[in-house]
């Protein structure tokens, strides 16, 4: 095998993903005609087709450009990660960190990551993106993110995976149901009434499963993708729906009220999960985000378990 370079790994991953060798030429500030030497020297190095060229000049990894590519970005991460080493206790924490997050975590969780990096570490360039569990946890796998922020249930076996808080299934309800007054109650009771539930797979088979387990059959009626929509219609009393991690606030966008009630039955645990590609050692950076999040989670799991000992 021929020598591989870092720059070539470097070059590589920036085609991959700006999905063009032009876009990763301007992003590397490199010529366009060095960008496709290095792509081609390192598919000569490993001896097989990495891309596919199309003819509107964008490209596409093949599956052994996939793999790769998983395997390129670990080692540029490490090569950062044992340069940051060095340096760590003399120089201010800097670089790249991507966060994924569940549709409905990612209200609660990243507005005060987010702050809590500009405020004390402004040299870390920190993004997000919001998406569904298995698309975030496809795209830690091939490194397009540090780290992915899911429900425990939904996260799959070969992640490294952080507990960040545990929590709590909660009936959503309208403020004006009978029930709403209640500290817990058992899923018979509303059983009978439409479920409103969310439309972010697995959820509403797990959702299910869980009311059939319990001895119920759900009344499906409606399921939306925004958990705000499906708050209003709550409120107007059109249903009832399901939340793992409710928000300090009943008040939805029209000014309707809705009320969080623990769900009485015996369910599955659940917990706030940060996962991580296995085996790999984490930045400091992604460090700092996972201890930032288990200490603002800790309020979280206090929540929901003072709800167990309310009278």
């Amino acid at each position: 095998m021929s020598e591989i370079t870092l720059r070539q790994l470097q070059y590589y991953v920036s085609v991959i993903d700006h999905g063009s060798v032009t876009a990763a030429a301007i992003s590397c500030h490199i010529s366009q005609a060095a960008a496709s030497m290095a792509v081609g020297q390192l598919e000569k190095a490993v001896g097989a087709d990495l891309l596919i060229r199309t003819r509107s000049k964008k490209v596409v990894p093949t599956p052994a450009g996939i793999t790769f590519a998983a395997h390129a970005r670990a080692i540029l991460e490490r090569v950062a990660e044992a340069s940051d080493a060095i340096a760590e206790s003399m120089v201010e924490m800097r670089g790249p960190l991507q966060i994924g997050c569940a549709h409905t975590l990612s209200p609660r969780l990243m507005p005060g990551l987010v702050d809590h990096f500009v405020s004390n570490h402004p040299l870390v360039d920190v993004g997000f993106r919001e998406g569904a569990p298995s698309a975030l946890q496809e795209d830690v796998r091939n490194g397009r993110l540090d780290v992915a922020l899911v429900y425990e249930q939904q996260a799959d076996d070969d992640l490294e995976r952080a507990r960040i808080a545990t929590v709590r299934l909660h009936v959503v309800l309208s403020a004006h149901h009978e029930l709403a007054g209640r500290t817990s109650i058992h899923l018979a009771e509303i059983a009978h009434e439409p479920a409103i539930l969310l439309d972010v797979p697995p959820t509403v088979e797990r959702l299910t499963a869980m009311m059939q387990a319990a001895g119920v059959e759900p009344r499906m009626r409606w399921t939306s993708s925004n958990m705000e929509t499906i708050r209003a219609m709550v409120a107007r009393g059109l249903g009832y729906s399901f939340m793992n991690s409710p928000p300090s606030t009943g008040t939805t966008y029209e000014g309707g009220k809705v009320v969080f009630i623990p769900v009485a039955d015996r369910t599955a645990e659940n917990a706030i999960v940060a996962l991580r590609p296995a085996g790999q050692p984490a930045p400091r950076r992604v460090r700092a985000a996972i201890d930032f999040l288990r200490e603002t989670g800790q309020a979280i799991t206090n929540q929901y378990s003072n709800e167990d000992h309310r009278p």
